[in-house]
């Protein structure tokens, strides 16, 4: 007689990772450093939408918008209260929240080290220091290792947008590197510009190349929809503005394919 063993059916996703219960110290710590990072893109955000609103220096309401407002907070803020949110309650971030937190970082140092002027490095040295604390201060950090698989789709899109920002974010460092007088030599709102796009860039790739990072092209339809937009109603180039609102459009394709046919959701529930 041949006796038959039933087994579970076998299945690639894994199961989330538990949930710690952070100590009253740990929760402390997450609470002051996210205190200390979010401070900047909180009044960054409330002031530059005051400005919008009311037309505080009109002739800037793109970069008020874009690069120098409103993208850029909604990339920093979107990269810091997942964190936060998960380093209070003792989940894990998820893999692609921390390589949006260090793509913002990381293309904001390249950035201030090409054009110095204006008080980059000190906002860059400020968003990293604090953002540093943060990490050290969650009970769990995001998983930042995993397989490398090229997308189809989502690599020539990238390659695209690269090409697409890359001379932009060159020629707002040059201007910013000349601006040695005036509202721009105190304000960098050109570096502020270029590290947008730069992270832009950054995020398409990441998003390209790694399966756990695919979500971070959604960043890249919503900034560059914001980017076309803001373009057509503010005056900026015609031309660019509607190829920033096509490249905002083929991302958010990509972002909703993406969502309906996740690759690979044993990798991203890894940086849960």
């Amino acid at each position: 007689m041949t006796t038959t063993t039933l087994s579970a059916p076998s299945t690639s996703h894994s199961a989330p990772e538990p949930a710690v219960t952070p100590s009253w110290r740990r929760r402390a710590a997450v609470g002051v450093t996210a205190f200390l990072a979010s401070a900047l893109p909180v009044v960054f955000t409330v002031n530059l939408t005051r400005m919008l609103v009311t037309g505080i220096e009109p002739d800037h309401r793109f970069h008020q918008a874009t690069g120098q407002g409103l993208i850029l907070c909604a990339l920093w803020l979107g990269a810091l209260l997942p964190l936060v949110r998960a380093g209070w309650s003792g989940r894990r971030p998820s893999t692609a929240t921390g390589l949006l937190h260090l793509a913002l970082a990381g293309s904001g140092v390249v950035c201030a080290v090409v054009a110095p002027g204006g008080g980059a490095p000190f906002l860059i040295g400020v968003i990293v220091v604090t953002g540093a604390l943060l990490w050290l201060a969650m009970p769990r950090r995001p998983r930042l290792r995993g397989p490398v698989r090229i997308d189809p789709v989502l690599a020539p899109l990238a390659l695209a947008l690269a090409a697409f920002l890359t001379p932009y974010a060159i020629n707002q460092l040059a201007l910013q590197n000349l601006a040695t007088t005036g509202l721009h030599s105190e304000n960098p709102h050109l570096f502020d510009m270029a590290w947008t796009s730069v992270t832009l860039i950054v995020l398409a790739v990441l998003a390209a190349l790694l399966p756990a990072g695919r979500s971070l092209v959604a960043w890249v339809a919503v900034s560059c929809l914001g980017f076309g937009l803001a373009g057509l109603a503010f005056g900026e180039g015609t031309t660019w503005s509607l190829l920033a609102l096509a490249f905002g459009v083929v991302s958010a394709v990509a972002a909703w394919m993406q969502r309906r046919n996740p690759v690979e959701p044993s990798t991203e529930q890894c940086g849960i």
